[in-house]
């Protein structure tokens, strides 16, 4: 934590090379020939919480915790995996596009990319061969494409087998939908993984502009690193290198998306399928990131030359958190209740993104008009309070 109060490495701890090995094994993880253990798992180990980054520096049979991770005492000192850092192909939604927009994003962008996919949809219909590339380079959280992808690779497409046909129509009716509903365009030079600490220190940070202008384009960008899985090549990888853009769901505020420079870092060659933030600077990179940290939270990076050309940083909001309110006794039942029925009586964050949505679409400004940034500041502070 630094003078300012920000935490660069909340809710992010450390584990060895071995014991990442020995819960892929445990797990039965299917991972491609030569591919290395994950390089990142969300857990829970008692009263503690948080993400376990791979370390090399690590003794082989110890996990490190962090205090920020440690939130109750408990006995049980069992470590439950939750999930594990994998590829993910980086999706924009109606939020992203409006910020992305007021940034300086060009609105042709957005539709080449919508009509793209729909024409990639309907050749995969009765092509194989792009049927793979589009479910390959298109990868959910759940990598469900890469299954179908493997079906048809073994030939089931081919031969018309019905099941790998009602999959694949299932895909698209599916992706159609969401494209519909949410304006969620999959964008291939793009990732969404976990975020880390740098432990070696490698990375420059955010440093507030001397001159107090946030758009000053001699301002350095502050650095990540980024080792994503090649969708072309199963098992090996590539190292982004150049500006990217960054943001993390929900993105209101113009300055919750933030433009970077992704390095290479031998010192961090160990990470794979994370975004690895710097431990320097003024302040972390995922608090300004819609008040984001480490203790499992998804990034969404792109990397398109055509996006990250166009875009400039605004200022960050300020998403200091409130005191939490202390009793000079022990919590009791009457407490949860009456938490829970405030939470009820005050659960109105749906119509408060709404009217943003809303507001955004109809004003010049976009989210930078007064009337979004009021409708942000109400949803932060309503969400402060439902914590």
């Amino acid at each position: 934590m630094n003078a300012e109060g920000y935490n660069f490495s909340d809710g992010v701890g450390k584990i060895s090379e071995f014991l990442a090995r020995l819960i892929t094994t445990e797990l039965r993880l299917k991972l491609v020939d030569k591919e290395p253990a994950p390089s990142c798992f969300q857990f829970r180990l008692g009263g503690r919480k948080g993400v376990l980054a791979v370390s090399p520096d690590a003794n082989h049979r110890e996990v490190y915790i962090r205090p920020s991770q440690l939130k109750f005492e408990a006995k049980h000192n069992i470590l439950e995996v939750i999930r594990w850092s994998k590829f993910a192909t980086a999706a924009l939604n109606r939020q992203l596009i409006i910020v992305l927009t007021s940034l300086g994003a060009p609105g042709h962008y957005f539709e080449d990319k919508l009509q793209f996919m729909l024409k990639s949809y309907e050749e995969a219909m009765v092509d194989p061969g792009v049927a793979v590339r589009l479910l390959c380079k298109n990868v959910d959280p759940n990598e469900s494409t890469l299954a179908i992808a493997a079906m048809i690779r073994a030939g089931f497409m081919s031969r018309r087998e019905p099941f790998v046909i009602s999959m694949l129509k299932l895909w698209r009716a599916w992706t159609i939908k969401y494209l519909k509903e949410k304006a969620k365009i999959m964008i291939e030079e793009g990732a969404f993984v976990l975020g880390v600490v740098d432990e070696t220190g490698t990375l420059d940070g955010y440093y507030y502009p001397q001159d107090g202008d946030a758009d000053n384009s001699e301002t350095p960008l502050p650095q990540i690193f980024l080792q994503v899985t090649d969708p072309d090549q199963p098992g090996e990888s590539r190292i982004i290198e150049g500006p990217c853009v960054i943001a993390r769901n929900p993105s209101l505020h113009p300055g919750d998306v933030r433009k970077v420079m992704a390095v290479n870092a031998k010192e961090l060659h160990h990470l794979r399928n994370v975004v690895v933030f710097s431990q320097k600077g003024d302040r972390d990179l995922p608090n300004m990131l819609s008040g984001g940290d480490l203790d499992g939270d998804d990034y969404v990076i792109i990397w398109d030359k055509k996006l990250t050309s166009r875009i400039s940083n605004y200022e960050p909001m300020n998403y200091s958190a409130q005191a939490p309110r202390e009793l000079a006794r022990d919590v009791e039942i009457s407490d949860i209740t009456k938490f829970f029925v405030n939470y009820m009586k005050n659960d109105k964050l749906g119509t408060i993104a709404n009217a943003h949505l809303a507001w955004a679409d109809k004003l010049d400004e976009g989210v930078k008009s007064n009337e979004c940034k009021s409708t942000h500041l109400v949803l932060f502070l309503q969400c402060a309070k439902n914590q």
